[in-house]
C-alpha cells in the first residue's frame, strides 16, 4: 500500500454507511457520552488522576463521527480517539499513587518520623 497518497485516497471515497458505524443510533451514543462525562468529570474531582480527565474528554469526542459521512473524518476521529485512549492509558501508569502499605514493604515509602515514646524522653 502507498501512504504517499493515502488522505488522497480517503478524500476520494466520501461516504461509508451508518447501520455498520456503530451498532446502536444517535440518541444512544448521545446518552451514553454524557453518563461517561459526568462519571468521569465526578472521579477526576474526587481523586485528581490526569487519565481520568483524558478520559472525559475523549468519550465525548467521539460525537464528531456524526457530524459527517466523510471517510477522512471517520479515520481523523480514529486515530486521535486512539492517541488520547495510549495517553490516558500511560499516564494511569506513570502517575499511579502508590499505596502506603506497598510503598513501605518495597522500601520506596518516605521516612515517616516515629513518636516520641515516654521512655525516650527522659
Amino acid at each position: 500500500m502507498n501512504f504517499s497518497d493515502l488522505f488522497l485516497t480517503m478524500a476520494q471515497t466520501s461516504e461509508i454507511k451508518q447501520a455498520s458505524l456503530f451498532p446502536f443510533p444517535f440518541g444512544l451514543h448521545l446518552i451514553f457520552c454524557i453518563i461517561s462525562l459526568i462519571f468521569f468529570v465526578f472521579r477526576f474531582v474526587k481523586e485528581k488522576s490526569l487519565y481520568q480527565l483524558i478520559m472525559a474528554i475523549a468519550i465525548p469526542f467521539s460525537l464528531i463521527i456524526w457530524l459527517s459521512d466523510s471517510k477522512t473524518l471517520f479515520y481523523m476521529v480514529g486515530i486521535v480517539e486512539a492517541v488520547l485512549l495510549a495517553v490516558a492509558f500511560i499516564t494511569s501508569i506513570v502517575f499511579r499513587k502508590k499505596d502506603p502499605v506497598v510503598a513501605a514493604v518495597s522500601g520506596d515509602a518516605e521516612e515517616v518520623p516515629e513518636e516520641n515514646t515516654p521512655e525516650e524522653e527522659e
